[in-house]
């Protein structure tokens, strides 16, 4: 089968899910042709790159990285974008030319994004080359509690509020016509795929991941015990890690922990580095913290099997929470196999994962994640190792090999009922 993969990101850059969609079905004789906006400065998966069959890599903005011209050069795309579907256009011109100069033939086209780029482009082409559409989000503006899906805030106060408001309008509407559209949608979580069959009801789910090849129990010494966070926090109304600084300070008081040999280790950028650090002078738990910069996502399972525990960060996704985000991080902690912390417990999906796989805890109390830590802690202290057994019948599910077959799946069918596949 031959598929056009039409995405906002893509590896280099962090866009893990199409860069191992790639990789796994080429390695099952399959061609994936990859067009996408291209970021700057962003390698933390350069180890994806080189599995699409062709792939085009679109440049808007230039190479500067700030300062006022990018700022310049950013409105003018914007505005280009909103008046016409600037980017969009380019990326049609792209697929046009693969088809008209060079021949390239497909199957079905997919169409993955987070927000709306390039959901217009890849309806436009997937219609005028009579090819079925497939839509994977793997990130909707309802799950948020805030505004945080907005990269760029132009104006503050009230009439930044206002223009929010209706570029969320916009961003919405152009999505949903898109997805009424589509012949099948893929998304992350149960709860994504309920919320979009109300748009249209051909939705599949399809898990965020592992890599097998990477991800698997390697355990090493270590002299500290590693309580890990890897990844953007975003906003605490979304990850929250106020409950276990509060923990992490009892066991403190109580001489339980002591930073001779106890650390909660953070690899994020330095926005969540800012946030975070404030956070712990206010807890009184900063002395007990390492900072450390993103690492590349080649080197997360060294990082991983390092640490004593892996923490995940959510909040509760009853009321304003944010609602089934279950980020690639879990699936890969579930590989590796060391006990997961997660705070607080969002009492929806994650938790359940966590808990059902009887790798961790779910934590609801500042008690229940201090009694938690004080156990593993022990634990780590007698043996030198808190190695946990793991379910290969759980885990095994979502590794980035059965995503992809997922996805073929997917494909098979609306192929089929489109009546559209080659002889």
């Amino acid at each position: 089968m031959n598929v056009l993969v039409v995405c906002d990101h893509f590896p280099p850059a962090f866009a893990p899910r199409m860069g191992y969609l790639c990789k796994y079905l080429r390695a099952s004789g399959h061609e994936v042709d990859v067009v996408f906006e291209r970021l700057e400065g962003d390698e933390r998966y350069a180890y994806l790159c080189g599995y699409a069959s062709k792939e085009c890599g679109l440049r808007f903005y230039g190479k500067e990285s700030s300062g006022w011209k990018r700022k310049w050069r950013w409105s003018m795309v914007m505005l280009r974008d909103l008046l016409g579907h600037y980017k969009d256009r380019q990326v049609c011109k792209t697929v046009f030319r693969w088809t008209n100069q060079e021949g390239r033939i497909y199957d079905v086209v997919l169409a993955c994004s987070y927000r709306t780029f390039p959901l217009w482009a890849a309806s436009r082409v997937a219609k005028k080359l009579g090819l079925p559409l497939v839509v994977d989000l793997r990130d909707i503006i309802e799950q948020y509690p805030d505004r945080s899906y907005l990269q760029h805030h132009l104006v503050k106060g009230k009439i930044g509020e206002c223009v929010e408001e209706w570029q969320t309008k916009y961003l919405l509407r152009q999505r949903n016509r898109v997805l009424r559209r589509a012949d099948a949608i893929v998304s992350v979580s149960p709860w994504h795929v309920d919320y979009l069959k109300r748009f249209n009801p051909a939705v599949h789910l399809v898990y965020n991941g592992y890599d097998p090849e990477i991800f698997y129990p390697a355990p090493q010494r270590d002299s500290v015990f590693r309580i890990t966070y890897t990844g953007r926090i975003i906003s605490f109304q979304i990850r929250d890690p106020e409950i276990l600084f509060k923990a992490v300070a009892l066991l403190k008081t109580k001489g339980i922990v002591s930073g001779k040999d106890f650390r909660l280790c953070w690899y994020v950028d330095k926005a969540s580095q800012r946030m975070i650090e404030k956070l712990g002078i206010v807890e009184g738990v900063a002395d007990l913290m390492e900072m450390h910069d993103f690492v590349a996502a080649a080197e997360v399972p060294e990082v991983l099997n390092r640490s004593s525990v892996l923490l995940q960060l959510a909040n509760v996704a009853t009321g304003n929470g944010p609602k089934g985000i279950m980020s690639t991080k879990v699936f890969e902690a579930l590989a590796i196999g060391k006990p997961i912390l997660l705070v607080p417990d969002d009492c929806s999906f994650l938790g359940r994962l966590v808990e059902s796989s009887g790798m961790g805890l779910a934590a609801k109390t500042v008690e229940e994640v201090a009694r938690f830590i004080e156990a593993e802690y022990g634990k780590w202290q007698k043996t030198g190792s808190t190695q946990r057994e793991v379910n290969r019948e759980i885990v095994g599910r979502f590794s980035r090999k059965e995503q992809a077959m997922s996805f073929l799946h997917v494909f098979e069918q609306v192929v089929e009922s489109r009546g559209t596949v080659r002889k």
